[in-house]
């Protein structure tokens, strides 16, 4: 409490303990919620820019074995091949993007137009997606995929269920970008009802619309991606004992690309890598960032 003493005021210890603590846990809420008194309001534990390399403050080395940062084994997915693709299945090198479309750091990932206002603070991973396209699966380089995972509320499997269902029309990659284009830095705030996924298809030429909206407003593949987001996590768990978005991995093919290359691809950026339980694939545990992705790849390309 306070008491008067002529021109003093002096405070209780109580009152004193009870204003500092009120003051901390106000702190702690905006924090939380703003993410480090930021602007983008999402799990830093799940959606963040996933670096998973040795070098950096963000990334998990966990498993690792040996000084060039091998893994003894690393998982592959199992639903890999029901992930859309960009370029040529038999490439020797394939890029895979682990991203919910509602994750701000994955629409600045794939350059967002609203990611550019956070250039400041995140301009190594904007545009990362279309740079890859440009630089490696445009030139034959590498192929892409994308592997829809949905983690941050309805909205995120809406999202992912219209894109399949673009997917089943081979329009996934023109649903992928309208999608990406509608995001925001906000979550489940209407923008990916079912009804407005609908409108972006709108704008997609070749897309039975009939067929398209039926897929939509029945969850066709909302059980395909559930199943999609329990086997990233359960990879993810495996290879690095963190599940982050964006997460890249590279992947190349065991009979194609020597030990020695991959180690040396991994090693330019610090990434942790390792062969596949089937010894078929080596696996690079990438980050987001599109300069050190470019340093992996040109190792493995050269």
């Amino acid at each position: 409490m306070a008491e008067n003493e002529g021109n003093s005021v002096t405070l209780s210890k109580d009152l004193i303990y009870g204003i500092l603590i009120t003051g901390m846990a106000v702190l702690l809420v905006i924090s939380v919620m703003t993410q480090g008194f930021g602007i983008i309001k999402c799990p830093q534990t799940v959606c963040a820019p996933c670096n998973n390399s040795t070098g950096g403050t963000t990334g998990n080395t966990t498993g690792n074995t040996s000084g060039d940062n091998a893994v003894k084994v690393m998982q592959i997915p199992s639903l890999l091949s029901s992930s859309p693709i960009m370029g040529s299945t038999a490439a020797v090198v394939t890029v895979v993007e682990f991203s919910d479309y509602q994750c701000p750091f994955c629409g600045m990932a794939y350059g967002s137009p609203w990611a550019d206002a956070y250039a400041s603070q995140y301009g190594p991973i904007i545009g990362t997606v279309k740079k890859l396209e440009d630089e490696y699966v445009k030139t034959g380089k590498a192929s892409l995929r994308h592997y829809p995972v949905a983690f941050l509320g309805q909205e995120s499997i809406d999202a992912s269920n219209a894109a399949m269902c673009a997917k089943a029309q081979d329009k996934y990659w023109e649903m992928h970008d309208a999608i990406f284009i509608a995001q925001t830095a906000e979550e489940n705030d209407g923008k990916y009802s079912k009804a407005n996924l609908k409108l972006l298809a709108q704008n997609i030429t070749g897309i039975d619309q009939t067929a398209f909206a039926a897929c939509v407003d029945g969850d066709t593949y909302v059980s395909t991606v559930d199943d999609m987001t329990s086997d990233w996590q359960a990879v993810s768990g495996a290879n690095t004992g963190r599940a982050g978005t964006p997460t890249f991995y590279i992947l190349v093919d065991a009979s194609q690309v020597s030990k020695e290359k991959v180690s040396a691809a991994a090693g330019a950026s610090s990434f942790v890598w390792g062969l596949s339980s089937d010894s078929k694939t080596y696996l690079i545990v990438a980050s987001p960032e599109y300069a050190k992705l470019k340093l992996a790849l040109d190792a493995l390309a050269n």
